[in-house]
């Protein structure tokens, strides 16, 4: 009778699968919510040196991406603490609604100051929407279908990274940039209305506001003040900047630490080294962001070619992480970690040398797609480990310490490049380039050290073999 059971329950799920009658609109919402973030983000990065030439401030570039990762820490503590309180339902709307407003005011922006606020405005959306978008799947589907959903999620990521910079460069240069913050929201309207009908059915959770909550929310406000702060100083003269770049970087690492597991500023093995792991991997992914400026400013190429780059790079880091998914799930993480960092620094070394020598654009990017396979090849291994080392509940705890840690290190990155940049700024383009991606470099060297031969690497994940 048991084994006759099986077929009746296989058949029931398929029937029941994620993209069946009863899941097909809150699935493909989900999709189109996930892949409006993501195009939100790397489409941007490919078309921001032409943004920043309309609008005549240059010297803005960096606050562009700085300002809605500042922004989206606070969002995405506030917005796992509202789904705890209120529901999944406000949550998911609120942030779609802000999202929304902040796109619409891209689209009309006609100077740069408007267009910031627009960004952070953007942050905030997006980061509440990822925190909303995790708790449905919770609350809509069945157990047995929450891992198909995830597995769809890394499509919905991916695609944006291949298609979404040459797409947002031709739209650039078809129209106009305002097109791609358009083309954004009509795709994040879209995906809300096929969600309204899953959530509004959602119940609301009635919780209350705890003193835990309330503390960790006052850390994620600091800690995203202090990343605005340390990014706004990069605007400042070289030693001003300076200098408050080393006081509020103190601010960060006090902040920071109720909001992530205890021993991650000393990268402790276990858990708290692979988080302090993600910091560092997001510091030397920053260095994405200043590939369209250098494509830009020394090689002359314009939104389409920038942003084909860009999508090679994308390219590399899904292979990376099909290579990680398929065939080194039995390798132990330290040697992941290491086999990662040979590729971030060779990567980001060949950038900084083809910047200098000013050899085909192509190197260049070659060179970043290198970092990026290496990025790749570690993320999904620092997440999974994270969470399979913790007890189910603390995963959404961890959940949550790892995306925080990972946009507090990349603030933190696109920081130190504003103010190499901004240092530079009396040397040639070449020159310029060649000292920020060599000290960008500079954060493979601590994730090195984490993960050197025989530090207390027994304490680490767990065996991984197929």
């Amino acid at each position: 009778m048991q084994s006759g059971s099986l077929p009746r329950r296989t058949t029931r799920q398929k029937r029941d699968g994620i993209f069946s009658p009863a899941y097909l609109a809150t699935t493909v919402g989900l999709l189109m919510a996930i892949t409006a973030c993501a195009f939100d983000n790397t489409a941007v990065t490919a078309v921001m040196p032409r943004i920043t030439e309309v609008l005549g401030d240059t010297r803005s570039y960096s606050l562009a991406f700085a300002i809605p990762f500042a922004v989206s820490i606070l969002a995405m503590v506030a917005a796992g603490i509202a789904t705890d309180v209120a529901g999944v339902r406000l949550s998911l709307m609120t942030g779609t609604g802000i999202l929304a407003v902040g796109l619409a005011l891209s689209v009309v922006a006609p100077d740069m100051t408007v267009f910031l606020i627009s960004r952070g405005i953007q942050g905030f959306g997006i980061g509440a929407v990822i925190v909303a978008i995790y708790a449905v799947i919770a609350q809509v589907y069945p157990a047995h279908l929450r891992a198909t959903v995830f597995a769809a999620f890394s499509g919905a990521w991916v695609i944006p990274s291949l298609v979404g910079p040459a797409f947002a460069g031709i739209l650039t240069e078809t129209f106009t940039w305002h097109a791609v913050f358009l083309f954004t929201l009509v795709l994040l309207l879209a995906a809300a209305v096929l969600l309204w009908p899953a959530v509004r059915t959602v119940p609301a959770t009635g919780g209350i506001l705890s003193p835990g909550s309330t503390r960790m929310l006052l850390a994620a406000l600091t800690l995203s003040a202090a990343a605005g702060i340390l990014n706004y100083s990069s605007q400042l003269a070289v030693g001003a900047a300076f200098l408050g770049f080393v006081l509020v970087l103190p601010v960060i690492a006090v902040s920071i630490r109720p909001l992530v597991p205890a021993g991650t500023l000393r990268g402790r093995p276990g858990v708290p080294r692979l988080v302090s792991s993600r910091v560092l991997t997001d510091m030397v992914l920053a260095a994405e962001i200043y590939v369209p400026l250098l494509l830009a400013d020394v090689y002359g190429l314009g939104p389409t070619l920038t942003g084909l780059g860009l999508t090679a790079s994308g390219v590399t880091w899904f292979l990376g992480s099909h290579i990680q998914a398929r065939h080194a799930g039995h390798l132990p993480t330290p040697l992941v970690c290491r086999t990662a960092a040979a590729a971030m620094a060779p990567g980001l070394l060949i950038v900084a040398l083809a910047a200098m020598t000013g050899v085909h654009w192509g190197i260049a990017v070659l060179g970043w797609g290198l970092s990026a396979f290496g990025i790749g090849f570690v993320y999904p291994r620092i997440s999974s480990d994270a969470l399979e080392l913790s007890p189910p509940e603390r995963t959404g705890f961890i959940g949550s310490a790892l995306q925080v840690a990972g946009i507090t290190g990349m603030t933190i990155a696109v920081a130190v490049g504003a103010l190499v940049l901004s240092a530079t700024a009396d040397l040639g383009a070449q020159s310029r380039f060649l000292v920020t991606y060599l000290v960008l470099a500079l954060a493979v060297v601590p994730f090195v050290w984490l993960w050197r031969p025989g530090a207390g690497e027994s304490a680490d994940a767990p065996h991984h073999s197929h």
